[in-house]
């Protein structure tokens, strides 16, 4: 079973504090074999700040493309893995980018507009985040 940790990145604009991204860190690696991994959107979530993340840590982005819904599952946010594969080939494929292994990849970055987005619906409504 997929149990990740789950924090939000809060912004800051003239409007105040604001979910910016999702940060999705499993405590023992991700299962590349799985073909979806579900992240629950009920909250609270553990609140950072861009300063309190760990500039060393390999994060991968996900885009908006490789997020899935699921009936089965509407307080959930699925991540279409075979998708996330494909994006990792064609960045190793690129001439300055980095090498790496996919067991290198620490967490997951999601924006929350993305998730808002693919889920249809204002995440800042139903998160306590002020």
């Amino acid at each position: 079973m997929f149990n990740p940790n789950i924090s939000v990145i809060y912004d800051y604009n003239e409007d105040g504090m604001w979910p910016a991204w999702m940060i999705v860190k499993p405590e023992n690696g991700f299962d590349w074999k799985r073909e979806t991994v579900y992240v629950s959107l009920r909250t609270p979530f553990q609140r950072l700040t861009r300063e309190d993340m760990d500039e060393n840590a390999f994060g991968l982005s996900i885009v908006q493309t490789e997020l899935v819904v699921s009936t089965e599952r509407p307080d959930q946010i699925g991540i279409f893995l075979p998708r996330v594969k494909e994006r990792i080939k064609k960045i190793r494929g690129e001439e300055y980018s980095p090498l790496f292994h996919m067991s290198d990849i620490q967490h997951f970055v999601i924006q929350m507009s993305d998730i808002e987005i693919v889920m249809q619906m204002n995440l800042a409504s139903i998160m306590d985040f002020r």
